[in-house]
């Protein structure tokens, strides 16, 4: 039996549940508040915030959502620009820097771990930051 924290249980798009903490609000919830704010209202203004409030409160939050899927848009970006540089170093001599020692290899193939890329040269992996050089004497025109 799965007892889940404090949050919220939803499903996702595979059928996957997913539980939300308390500690993040999205769109919904914010329209849910909203919602919830102008149902109580007092028409006579007695105890009620200024209405301008809340569409500040909606235009600050949906900036903030849109900022948050850039930066999930750059992301992606990123892992496909790391993907197509390190397709394009498979056959390339490369010069590497482990640590310890400075060598020079054809790359065989790239790895992939976790969204990371691991070229592959001499029958080994190493980190993209290792690659000091790219092109040898060969590549030269």
């Amino acid at each position: 039996m799965r007892i889940n924290g404090i949050g919220v249980q939803s499903t996702n798009v595979y059928g996957q549940e997913e539980v939300k903490s308390n500690d993040t609000l999205d769109v919904n919830d914010f329209l849910k508040i909203l919602t919830a704010q102008l149902q109580h209202m007092d028409p006579l203004g007695g105890n009620s915030s200024d209405p301008t409030e809340y569409i500040n409160q909606m235009t600050q939050f949906t900036m903030l959502e849109q900022m948050n899927n850039l930066v999930s848009s750059i992301g992606t970006i990123t892992m496909l620009s790391q993907q197509q540089m390190s397709f394009s170093l498979v056959g390339k001599e490369v010069s590497i820097f482990d640590g310890e020692e400075r060598f020079t290899g054809i790359v065989e193939k790239v790895r992939y771990r976790e969204g990371v890329a691991y070229p592959v040269v001499n029958g080994k992996e190493y980190p993209m930051g290792f690659i000091e050089e790219i092109g040898g004497k060969e590549d030269v025109l």
